[in-house]
This record gives C-alpha cells, structure tokens and sequence, in this order.
C-alpha cells in the first residue's frame, strides 16, 4: 500500500446489505485494496472500517462517504438500514483531515468523470445533442434513486435527490392496479417499491395475485424463473421494464440530461437483457406530443462495480484542488 499520507483516500460505499471499502491514490482506486462487508455482521459503519484496518493501513488525509440515503450538513441516515454516518466520527476512527459523506448515486455521479467506455453498455445509443452538458444518474438496486451530474469548470457539481420516494406514476389502468397493490399493503406505493429489488417481489405477487395465487418468491428467484419459462416471472419482468422506461423518461424530461443517462445498480444490470423484448426504449420515449423530443437523450447502463468508490477519489481529488 502506498504510505504517501498526503495523497491516500479513504473511500467506502455503504449500501443496504453490502459495504465496500477500498484506498484510492488521488483519483485511482487501488482495486487490491477493495474489500466488501456484508452489512448485517456489523453494528456500524465504524466497526466495519475497524475491520478493514486490521488488513489494509488506513494511513490517510482524506475520508468520503456514499450512502444509501439522504445526507444533510455532514450527516446522513441509510434508508434501508439502521445506520447513521456522521463527519465527526468518521474522522475520529480513521485520523483524516478531510472527511466527506454523499449519497450513494452522488458519489456514482462524480464517477463519470473517470469512467472508462468498456464499462458502458448502450442501450439508446444517439449523439448527444450537447458535449459536456448535464448528465442523469439513475440507480435500481435495493432502492431507487437518481442524481444529476451539472458540469461545473474541470469538475462536476451534483445534486443529490431522493426521487425514490415520490408517488409511483399511473399512466394507465393496470398500473394503477399495481400501485392501489402495492398501497394496500405499504400503505404508499411509491417508486421505490416498484423499482428496486423488492419492487421486482411486489409485481410478482401482484401478477400472481391476478391468477388467483397466493406465491412469494425474492427477486432472484423471478430472475432465475424467468430463465426457466416461467409465465409470471415473465409478466413481472416485462411490467418492470415497461414501468422503469416511463419514469427514467420521466426523469430525463425534468432534468434535460443531454449528454446521457446512467442507469447504475444491480438490478439495473440484472434487468438488462430484458430491456428490447420488454420495450424499454417504447416506454422511454411514449410521453405523447414530446415523444421525438426524448429521442434526443443517449442511455446507458453502467457494469462497474467500483463506480461509487472510484467517484469518491474523485470528489475527494476536486476538494484538495479546491
């Protein structure tokens, strides 16, 4: 590891079952360095990073931060997870000067800076219509949420969001269907509870509910149904994809990402494969009289498991600059 103390970061993403944390020289990540944390053996942030310090020096000036929830003046709590991250403590377990806490598709966001082309796989492959304009970050794991990436001279301003847990859109007699489903038994049917990990197990049960059965089965199991034939693992994908293509066009016409979309996360990548049967494409761009209009905005999805860490070297790099 490298012991130039001035120059190492400390990087780690948080998520909701999963943790990583990795050391980063300026904006390289040190991919040796990268270790992952299953969330539910720990009782905290800093218990994990006591952890990683028994493999890894943590010899470092800086410290960032991505969550899996809102972040305010420093601090931030994990919408799926009990765990409140703090400046403060992060700086009294790991010595640094500078210490940052972002939400997860922020740090995703300043990725797109250093992130090479062979980790992004298109799937609406136009000309941007501006170079070096705005571009959208989209993230579907276990939960859902986006964040707009504003050039701002050699670095990236990016405004965090919670848009995960605005009323899911009802464009049509059985999506409505699915969001009274979903409401009867959240009590709100935002989203997130359609588009998210759990989101794939809540249109399952909704369309097996519709054929009078009563069937739980987690996300991975509909994935790997689905493979098998599977007649309700196939409607769930295919009502999924439509959904996910209505709202990320939703997104791009509040936004007017120009220069690209950026759908992150693994149920995004999971769901890849699906996106031309299942008319992804169709559903983007059916936003009636603005329908041409949404031709103008290239997507793709990002394969980098490393992206939230490698965005965080990034940010860390821009404030030492700064």
């Amino acid at each position: 590891m490298p012991d130039h103390r001035d120059k190492v970061s400390l990087v780690a993403d948080v998520g909701g079952t999963n943790t990583r944390v990795a050391l980063a020289e300026r904006r390289t990540l040190l991919e040796k360095s990268v270790r992952k944390f299953r969330n539910s053996e720990f009782d905290s942030l800093e218990s994990v990073l006591l952890r990683f310090e028994d493999d890894v020096d943590l010899a470092c000036d800086a410290v960032a931060v991505a969550i899996a929830g809102p972040v305010h003046d420093g601090r931030g709590t994990l919408t799926n997870l009990d765990w409140t991250v703090e400046c403060e403590a992060l700086a009294d377990v790991t010595g640094a000067q500078t210490v940052s806490v972002l939400n997860d598709l922020q740090a995703q966001a300043h990725a797109l800076h250093a992130m090479p082309h062979s980790h992004l796989a298109p799937v609406i492959a136009v000309e941007p219509k501006e170079t070096g304009s705005r571009r959208l970050v989209i993230g579907i794991g276990t939960g859902f949420n986006s964040a707009l990436a504003i050039p701002n001279g050699p670095a990236l301003m990016v405004t965090p969001s919670e848009c995960g847990h605005v009323l899911l859109p009802a464009g049509n007699s059985e999506d409505l269907e699915l969001a009274e489903f979903v409401a009867a038994s959240a009590g709100f049917a935002s989203v997130e509870d359609v588009l998210s990990g759990r989101g794939i197990e809540n249109i399952h049960a909704w369309h097996a509910s519709r054929q009078g059965e009563s069937v739980t089965r987690t996300a991975s199991e509909v994935l790997k149904d689905i493979k098998d034939g599977d007649g309700i693992a196939k409607k769930t994908i295919e009502t999924f994809v439509r959904v996910m293509g209505s709202v990320c066009g939703d997104l791009a016409l509040i936004h007017l990402p120009f220069s690209g979309i950026y759908l992150v996360g693994g149920v995004a990548r999971a769901v890849a494969p699906y996106f031309r049967d299942a008319g992804f494409v169709e559903s983007f761009r059916n936003k009636g009289r603005f329908s041409r209009f949404m031709e103008q905005f290239p997507v793709c999805v990002v394969d980098d498991d490393f992206a939230a860490l490698s965005g965080l070297a990034v940010h860390l790099d821009d404030l030492r600059d700064g």
